[in-house]
């Protein structure tokens, strides 16, 4: 028994020491899915499923290792990003006197991605979130230093 513990202990010293993981630095995925849950929802008349996503895309980020500069980054540029949405949602709205039928670039209206069954099964996911009844990876199941994360 000593010997298989004194061959454990040996194999455990010629690993090394376990390598903590550098934090993350770029945090431009997370920084477009913000920016395109502001269109996909919020210009499109579901700000509450805007919010909702933006809410588990937050709390999402916060389980992931960046580092303190890329949390800042993501912070001003979020900021930033929604107050220029909202800045041209407003015209966009004083222009055609109300939200969109489609935005620009969509395949076809607001109401018809609306109605589509991954949007519904989006919004209920987003909705089971908003409740804790399932975690923000579930909803983001992306991994932290992925290219795209989208709703």
């Amino acid at each position: 028994m000593r010997r298989v513990t004194l061959l454990a202990c040996a194999l455990l010293l010629a690993t090394g020491p376990a390598r903590a993981q550098a934090p993350l630095e770029d945090p431009a995925a997370f920084e477009r899915g913000f920016a395109v849950s502001l269109w996909q929802f919020d210009a499109c008349g579901d700000a509450l499923a805007g919010r909702m996503f933006r809410a588990a895309l937050a709390e999402r980020f916060a389980r992931c290792p960046f580092s303190a500069a890329a949390r800042e980054r993501y912070q001003r540029r979020t900021r930033a990003e929604a107050a220029k949405a909202r800045a041209r949602m407003t015209q966009m709205v004083e222009e055609a006197g109300g939200l969109p039928r489609e935005l620009p670039g969509m395949a076809g209206t607001c109401r018809a991605q609306q109605a589509s069954e991954p949007y519904r099964r989006l919004r209920a996911l987003l909705e089971r979130h908003a409740t804790g009844e399932v975690p923000a990876a579930a909803v983001i199941p992306a991994p932290c230093d992925a290219a795209d994360i989208l709703p």
